[in-house]
């Protein structure tokens, strides 16, 4: 109403940008009355979305004992032409070669000429749709789409194995696997689909921000990177180029966002402290010149180091001006000494504490006692580090939510300290 930017808007936007292809089950014993569940389940999952060349971008797959493409990526760029596609679906009945399939998605919808804009860090996502009971190998074929950078989720509908989906899907489990036992009962369930929905693309509620449209809200924003020898020279470019994005997208200024970088390995490192740049360019010309250096791996040194040496007045800090204090710690989740007890006096202290946990997915647990609760809010798993590229739209939703969910509890006296300023450029 008053022609200002809602806060964190460019976040929440470019969080639905991304590339979507359902590879749709139409095997005979998905039978037609559920295939045209199925197709009453996707024309509202599309509805939902902001279809447009620069926005989503949605592709379809359907398979049996052959796959065959609904449409491309690029093929559709208007949502009514979409929603009419999936309302005219032939069902094709046949087998099920779900593993043929997936690699038939990877060739043909993943690709630039088909419309991918994976090249762009536009987050690939794909949608398997099935019964899970395959009539092929489809381990393999899932793995290679999953090392491609690929987002796999995977829904299950009728009597599906629900080994077979937790196999196929990213991981982990219960962000990516969906086991609808009723099918004609729970996919028609609003909250269901719309459960879904914000899983899968994070899809922005505006309502969420329009209480906020006058509150511009700083932050400090710290970054605890992992530069064991574990991670790698290779996997710490990728590091370095998500850290990029992810600080290009903030507002970077003294009275507005702060940030601080500190690397650890066998001791912490403080790269630079929340009050050594002053504007974006800086801190985007310091991390391009990051060196590595490996070493062991001392988490929990490090977390204490966070809480003694960073988030403090001397550092930069405003949490004395009523400041939000975010940590954002990229792991593998191994570590030669202890750190839930530094994890806990760092959560004490009122800095709300973010986990991406990559490579080494079996430690999830371990990330749960780093980070703040509840664990599905603040932590986030990888397989592989190519998916740092398809990441950076859910982290900073996160940090987009995180800011916006504490603008109410900043004292009024801190106030004049944001006026006029924009977290999000």
């Amino acid at each position: 109403p008053n022609g200002k930017t809602p806060i964190c808007e460019c976040f929440c936007r470019e969080a639905s940008v991304a590339d979507i292809v359902f590879m749709v089950d139409g095997s005979w014993s998905i039978g037609p009355k559920n295939f045209r569940i199925i197709q009453d389940f996707l024309y509202t999952l599309v509805n939902s979305f902001d279809i447009g060349k620069d926005k989503i971008q949605v592709g379809m797959i359907q398979y049996s004992d052959d796959p065959r493409n609904e449409f491309l990526l690029n093929f559709f760029h208007q949502k009514k032409d979409i929603l009419k596609k999936i309302q005219n679906l032939n069902y094709k009945g046949g087998g099920t070669k779900t593993g043929k399939s997936l690699r038939f998605m990877l060739d043909e919808q993943f690709s630039e000429m088909a419309g991918s804009r994976h090249s762009e860090g536009i987050p690939q996502i794909a949608v398997v749709i099935t019964d899970g009971q395959s009539q092929d190998n489809f381990s393999g074929p899932a793995e290679e789409v999953k090392n491609a950078g690929i987002i796999l989720y995977a829904i299950g509908i009728k009597d599906a194995i629900l080994s077979e989906l937790q196999e196929i899907a990213s991981d982990p489990d219960e962000m990516h696997v969906y086991d609808v036992e009723d099918f004609v009962d729970d996919i028609e369930d609003l909250d269901q689909v719309q459960k879904i929905i914000v899983d899968i693309v994070e899809v922005p509620v505006q309502q969420e921000y329009e209480a906020v449209l006058d509150a511009n809200v700083p932050a400090d924003i710290v970054f605890l990177v992992d530069e064991s020898t574990r991670i790698g020279q290779k996997n710490f470019q990728l590091i370095r180029t998500f850290l990029l994005k992810i600080i290009n997208a903030l507002e970077i200024a003294p009275d507005n966002v702060r940030v601080a970088l500190v690397l650890y390995s066998d001791e912490p490192r403080l790269e630079f402290s929340l009050n050594t740049f002053e504007d974006k360019s800086e801190v985007m010309n310091y991390l391009k010149r990051l060196p590595y250096r490996g070493g062991q791996t001392y988490m929990g040194a490090a977390i204490d180091f966070l809480k003694k040496k960073v988030f403090t007045k001397t550092a930069g800090s405003r949490k004395n001006h009523g400041v939000q204090q975010l940590a954002a710690v990229i792991t593998d989740g191994q570590s030669l000494d202890d750190f839930t007890v530094p994890s806990s006096k760092l959560r004490r202290a009122g800095v709300t504490v973010y986990v991406i946990g990559i490579q080494n997915i079996s430690a999830s647990s371990q990330l749960y006692k780093i980070a703040s609760h509840p664990p599905r809010k603040h932590v986030t798993t990888m397989e592989y580090f190519l998916q740092l590229s398809n990441l950076e739209y859910v982290i900073k939703k996160q940090l987009c939510s995180e800011i916006v969910s504490q603008t109410f509890a900043i004292p009024v006296q801190s106030r004049a300290l944001k006026e006029g300023k924009r977290v999000i450029s």
